[in-house]
């Protein structure tokens, strides 16, 4: 568990010269042969959690409801409905309508759950733990806040696939022995379906991965819950589930036995919520049904504006936006991603979402199918040129230009009505799966010489990078949320909540503070760090917290140089640095994160950097240990940027190039990058993620990280360097 154990790490401190690593933009040439020193660590004693074994009234005189969570984060980006970390969420809502703040303590073990909660290392389990009987003899179980099917995973293309329990017989189905998907086998095992094999899968493999390992014909069979399946459904089409194992297992909350009071007020408060299983079939429901379900469905794009994942927390301006609708309403948020943009309308009118919000034009065409809302953005269709060219000023110097757009955007209409006055110019037809965003990265990388991006889209790009700039509107549009026809309590809702929050006069947007933040964030806000606003290397340091990032950096047995480069790619040496998504101090680390770890104030440098120097050894550590050490330190900063689970999706894409999934340079950072194409990253377990970003964080800090061990020798790291492992 993350608070209890941090399994030594060793030292890093060679420097590691020139090899071109694959990026658009040519970062710092760095060379991956050097071996890298391990001289041994001293870690710092395991952080203690407390022990409290006591009901309600212990846990409202304390004033913390402490939550036992699986892992961090969400497992995967949610795309098909209900949020993975649903659970945390509710648990969340319940020890606010307690009156209590809610602690959620991470755990990195499923099996290691009961035991801290047994212990009162925790008051309440939330991590979609199914009701089993097993379980019931160890904890009491609240209501269900789920009720899901066990389903058998095959691989599409499997004829031979069960589709009764008998045609079980003889067939291979692989689990973790710990999982609640035994007990159903070795029921079924006993009557339906004698004569099937089941073998245990390595605790430490998820279902996520069986599934993935079922779908390229690695194992015959697994077994997954019927909500968790759908998720994985939204990227991966190489498996199918012919069989339904069990129906109606409940998932719920688990608190101690003789904390009868806690559980008493848990559910009562989740028959006030009514929480169920999510509709297996789509609904057309307006406002009042939506209300009585407790969520609302946003169909959406996984694209940098609209939806992302980021550092393991969901983002986006859309995202952001119609959950301050569903705050708003006492709602929760679950977002829908249809395969393809063309698939949003049709799947708000079949009823598989409620509301549309994914940077939607409107127009004549679209308006005769749904419902659209007052306008809460106002776009301009931007042409899109390399940074230091003339920018473009009139329509009249687009003659003799060649502009690559998609045939069916609304680009290509406006282009094709300017031929007329203002052409000739050449219009080059990009693939119909060509994100804005891909060709944005092809105008800076060279390769295209403009392009036509709304200018939201334009200004994301913007914010992240500065080899492109936007000139010359050529048209503009509004940006309206969009509902089904035959709501009209939702449309009046949905209305009321854009006029409140955004008004327009004398020609500009005017809104709410709330608004404006978002977007402020999203939008206007740069997300590289400021410049150092002073130099400590006339003085043979590196910055004025060297000492700190030194004993922090000996406790955990890294080396302080790649700390310090780290921290000044982070924040410049700033510890009142604020990061876009809210990361604070040296190291910007998340406040939940620090909050995990133990670091509350991460604005004091001390408690930043042990705060970033913790989580970045708990991110070499996740990685498997047959990995050389030097790839997971590269793997870790690559997390530590983008998040573990983009870097998860890269290595797992490298190995289907045929690169090498244990090795940064060349092999995985070059899937990575691919990973912002939509066509590969709607394949893909975490989706969208800006792919530039990590590989240049990683050059970047490994060529400050050389720099500075020639300007800063430590004679003991560089004795440790030569003598080698």
């Amino acid at each position: 568990m993350r608070f209890l154990t941090l399994i030594p790490l060793l030292a890093c401190a060679q420097a590691c010269p020139a090899q071109q690593p694959a990026v658009q933009q040519p970062p710092p040439v760095i060379d991956d042969d050097a071996d890298i020193a391990r001289p041994p660590p001293s870690p710092p004693p395991p952080r203690e959690l407390a022990t409290d074994l006591g009901d309600l009234d212990a846990i409202k005189k304390r004033g913390s409801l402490r939550v036992l969570v699986f892992g961090h984060g969400e497992d995967v980006l949610p795309r098909a409905g209900a949020s993975m970390s649903e659970n945390e969420s509710t648990a969340v809502a319940l020890a606010e309508h307690l009156g209590v703040r809610p602690e959620l303590i991470s755990v990195d073990h499923f099996n290691d759950l009961i035991p801290l909660l047994l212990q009162g290392k925790g008051d309440l389990i939330a991590a979609r733990m199914s009701v089993t009987d097993a379980r019931k003899k160890l904890v009491a179980f609240t209501r269900a806040t789920a009720v899901v099917d066990e389903v058998l995973v095959a691989q599409v293309g499997d004829a031979n696939a069960p589709k009764t329990l008998a045609e079980l017989a003889g067939k291979t189905v692989t689990i973790r022995a710990s999982s609640a998907y035994r007990e159903t086998l070795d029921a079924l095992g006993e009557k339906e379906a004698k004569g099937v094999v089941v073998t245990s899968a390595a605790e430490d493999r998820d279902t996520e991965r069986l599934v993935f390992d079922v779908g390229q014909g690695k194992l015959p069979y697994t077994v997954c819950d019927s909500d968790w399946f759908s998720q994985i459904l939204a990227y991966n089409n190489l498996v199918k589930s012919p069989l339904v194992l069990r129906n109606n297992r409940e998932i719920a909350f688990a608190v101690r036995p003789g904390n009868g009071k806690l559980k008493t007020a848990a559910d009562a408060w989740l028959i006030e919520r009514t929480l169920s299983a999510h509709a297996k079939e789509a609904e057309k429901l307006d406002l009042d049904a939506i209300l009585k379900r407790g969520s609302i469905r946003m169909l959406t794009r996984n694209n940098a504006v609209s939806y992302f994942l980021y550092k393991g927390t969901q983002q986006g301006f859309d995202y952001e936006w119609v959950k301050l609708f569903a705050k708003e309403n006492g709602l929760r948020l679950d977002v829908v991603v249809p395969p393809e943009s063309k698939d949003l309308i049709p799947w708000l009118n079949e009823g598989r979402g409620d509301v549309i919000a994914a940077e939607m034009t409107v127009n004549s065409a679209r308006a005769a199918d749904v419902w659209f809302s007052s306008p809460y953005n106002f776009v301009d269709e931007v042409i899109v040129q390399r940074a230091g060219e003339a920018p473009l000023t009139s329509v009249s110097q687009l003659k003799g230009k060649t502009i690559h757009v998609r045939p069916s955007s609304s680009y290509r209409r406006t282009l094709d009505a300017l031929q007329p006055s203002a052409g000739p110019f050449t219009l080059v037809d990009a693939a119909e799966d060509d994100e804005t965003e891909a060709l944005i990265a092809q105008v800076a990388a060279g390769t295209i010489p403009l392009t036509v991006a709304d200018s939201t889209i334009a200004a994301v790009e913007k914010s992240w990078r500065d080899d492109i700039q936007t000139s010359l509107p050529l048209a503009s549009s509004e940006i309206a949320l969009a509902a089904r026809k035959d709501s009209p309590k939702l449309q009046r809702a949905l209305d009321a909540f854009v006029r409140k929050h955004v008004t327009r006069g004398e020609g500009r947007i005017k809104g709410s503070v709330e608004y404006n933040l978002l977007k402020h964030q999203y939008f206007e806000s740069t997300h590289r760090a400021n410049e150092a606003q002073e130099d400590f290397k006339e003085t043979g340091q590196i910055s004025r917290y060297d000492n700190l990032i030194r004993n922090q950096s000996t406790n955990y047995g890294l080396d302080w140089r790649l700390m310090a480069a780290q921290a000044y790619q982070e924040s410049r040496f700033n510890p009142e640095a604020k990061s876009w998504v809210g990361a604070l101090g040296l190291f910007q680390v998340m406040p939940r994160t620090g909050a995990e770890m133990g670091f509350v104030d991460l604005k004091d440098p001390e408690t930043g950097i042990g705060a970033g120097v913790s989580y970045m050894a708990q991110m070499i550590e996740s990685f498997d240990k047959d990995i050389p050490f030097k790839h997971r330190v590269r793997f870790a900063l690559a997390s530590y940027n983008a998040g573990r689970g983009h870097v998860e999706d890269a290595r797992r894409l490298a190995a289907e190039l045929g690169l090498n999934p244990n090795k940064w340079f060349k092999n995985v950072e070059v899937a990575m990058l691919k990973l912002q194409d939509q066509r590969v990253a709607k394949k893909m377990k975490h989706g969208y993620c800006r792919g530039e970003e990590p590989v240049k964080y990683v050059s970047e800090i490994q060529s400050r990280y050389d720099n500075y061990i020639t300007i800063v020798p430590d004679p003991g790291l560089d004795a440790a360097a030569k003598k080698g492992p």
